[in-house]
């Protein structure tokens, strides 16, 4: 099977990537800038060719609006025209976020885009997977950039003063690897039908004070091996690696 992933470097794609790597009869192809652009469409319909499936795992959520909205509409709208132009049915798996339900400039690029490959799909009977993604968090994710989790871990591991705005808003959160586990089932699914959309989230809901305290209690933990929650062993292996970053 011929799988290709965009945002290869990115966090989720890193821990996609080396889930399947040692598979037997996958052969991978990755696609990330600098050396690849998906708004290059010429460069878009190479990497495309011969795919069984690609995981669309690349985002934009800093820059201008002009920079979110066709990191997400735009990169998206290209591979969905390269894989037309191929003539080949391949799947595509599209990490869309929670925030397509919030009216924030990258919410709402990621509901459009959501919108497009669902009428794409259903137009050109094309497999396509929306995995509509909760907060998610784990080992290489980026304090101020990819997580709550990461950036309240590497503050407290660190005794840097902590920033936390709306401490009593409630946030689910899910481990990076078990979103993988969800992809990677997806990538082998057999569907009868073409479209197929699917929150993914956890039964780890937490307002950011209680996040605070809890990592905060990991701080003094001695006895890691006898934690029995896995959201709380999850959040201890992301709360390590934030202190060895130090």
């Amino acid at each position: 099977m011929k799988i290709g992933v965009t945002g290869s470097n990115g966090f989720i794609g890193k821990h996609l990537i080396a889930a399947l790597k040692d598979r037997k009869n996958v052969k991978l192809s990755y696609f990330d800038l600098p050396e690849y652009n998906l708004l290059n469409l010429d460069s878009v319909k190479n990497f495309v060719v011969g795919k069984d499936v690609i995981v669309h795992a690349a985002a934009v959520n800093r820059g201008s609006n002009l920079d979110i909205v066709a990191g997400s509409v735009v990169a998206a709208y290209n591979l969905i025209s390269a894989i037309k132009k191929s003539g080949r049915k391949t799947k595509l798996i599209f990490l869309s976020s929670i925030q397509a339900e919030t009216d924030t400039i990258y919410g709402l690029s990621k509901k459009l885009t959501e919108i497009m490959l669902q009428d794409f799909s259903r137009e050109y009977q094309t497999p396509i997977t929306i995995f509509r993604l909760t907060n998610v968090f784990g080992e290489g994710c980026r304090p101020f950039y990819n997580s709550v989790i990461a950036t309240l871990s590497y503050q407290i591991a660190n005794n840097k003063k902590l920033t936390i705005s709306d401490i009593n808003k409630k946030i689910n959160f899910i481990y990076v690897k078990d979103v993988v586990s969800i992809i990677l089932r997806e990538v082998f699914a057999r569907r009868k039908q073409h479209f197929y959309f699917k929150k993914v989230a956890s039964n780890n809901t937490i307002t950011v004070k209680n996040l605070s305290y809890l990592i905060k209690s990991l701080r003094e933990l001695k006895y890691p091996k006898k934690l029995k929650s896995k959201f709380h062993k999850d959040l201890y292996n992301t709360y390590c690696e934030q202190k060895i970053k130090n």
